[in-house]
């Protein structure tokens, strides 16, 4: 049986139990922090995030620089816990390079929770890229990714489970498109699973998927993030027809980006793209998570936490017509062929 590599070592994909697929634990996303464009909203800039300013940052959730910085390691494993005690077992942290990645952290969280966590490698969007990817042709983009799969980050042993998330904008950035290229050849060589981004109510999977079809990649262990952002029917399915994993990441998540005049899906209104394309005969092919990626989206701030999907959306789920069954497929069986390409009972 093949193993996947956590933080903490290589376990089966019998082991891992319900699984986050797209988390953030610990996380620097200060590469998408914006000045406001309205003076009057200047004094949220160096605001500490707090329960009283919920409502404000749903509005302006990149106004806030505090607000965009995961890093305190006793209230991370306090949130954690919430997902372990509804018998949560693995998280996939998927800070990859621009936001992160923090090796030893996730490593010392691993073992402060119980929980298994697998470090996702690769590069963010273009705007979060270092300086030299932009220089770099896709073999040595792509032997980067593969030391850390195989050998550990930075100068530390905890090795990457997963390539991710992977950053693409809208329009895909050519340094974005050398990205995927290296993912691709990667993926392929040590057959691990692949999670790409989506800019957020765009329409880049299609462009994404050939990119990477191209280069090999074996598409079935292919993640689309953030496709509970745009719930076109026609978009979805054309994806889903391709064999990839979509992604409905962002429960928990309805902000609003006053500035800009748009707003996130409901959560009711997730669940209903996400109940037509189980009915369409795409269960195998469903993840669901929370994406927290800032402050604001822990309890002690006012949001939902980890444990949202388990202690929400799950019951809705069953409100909605699925079994026990369906929900371990999504929750459990699908995350472990993603992360280990084996099919488990």
């Amino acid at each position: 049986m093949s193993k996947v590599c956590t933080v903490t070592g290589l376990v089966p994909p019998t082991a891992l139990g319900i699984t986050l697929s797209h988390e953030h634990t610990f996380l620097d996303l200060h590469c998408w922090w914006q000045m406001p464009r309205n003076p009057d909203r200047d004094w949220l800039v160096e605001q500490k995030v707090s329960p009283e300013l919920y409502d404000v940052l749903r509005a302006d959730p990149y106004h806030c620089r505090d607000n965009l910085c995961l890093d305190d390691m006793d209230a991370v494993t306090e949130e954690l816990l919430l997902f372990r005690e509804l018998q949560g077992s693995t998280v996939v942290d998927l800070s990859s390079s621009g936001i992160g990645p923090y090796p030893e952290k996730l490593r010392e969280l691993s073992r402060r929770t119980g929980l298994y966590i697998v470090a996702g490698t690769g590069f963010y969007v273009q705007r979060a890229h270092p300086p030299w990817i932009g220089q770099a042709d896709v073999e040595e983009v792509a032997e980067y990714m593969l030391k850390e799969l195989t050998e550990g980050f930075n100068e530390t042993d905890v090795r990457a489970g997963i390539i991710g998330e992977i950053g693409t904008s809208s329009p895909v950035h050519p340094d974005e498109l050398k990205v995927l290229q290296a993912a691709a050849k990667v993926q392929r060589q040590c057959s691990v699973g692949l999670n790409v981004h989506l800019a957020i109510f765009a329409t880049e999977g299609l462009t994404v998927l050939q990119t990477l079809e191209s280069c090999g990649a074996d598409l079935s262990r292919v993640v689309l993030s953030h496709l509970d952002e745009n719930l076109d029917p026609a978009y979805h399915r054309a994806l889903a027809d391709r064999g990839v994993f979509l992604e409905f990441d962002t429960f928990g998540s309805e902000c609003a980006f006053q500035e800009d005049k748009v707003r996130e899906p409901t959560d009711a209104e997730r669940l209903t793209a996400f109940i037509r394309l189980v009915e369409a005969g795409y269960l195998k092919q469903l993840l669901i998570s929370q994406d927290v990626c800032t402050k604001m989206q822990w309890h002690q701030y006012g949001g939902h936490g980890y444990d949202h999907v388990l202690r929400s959306i799950v019951p809705q789920l069953r409100c909605l017509g699925l079994s026990d069954r369906d929900i371990r497929q999504v929750l459990v069986l699908n995350p472990a062929f993603l992360l280990s390409g084996e099919h488990i009972d």
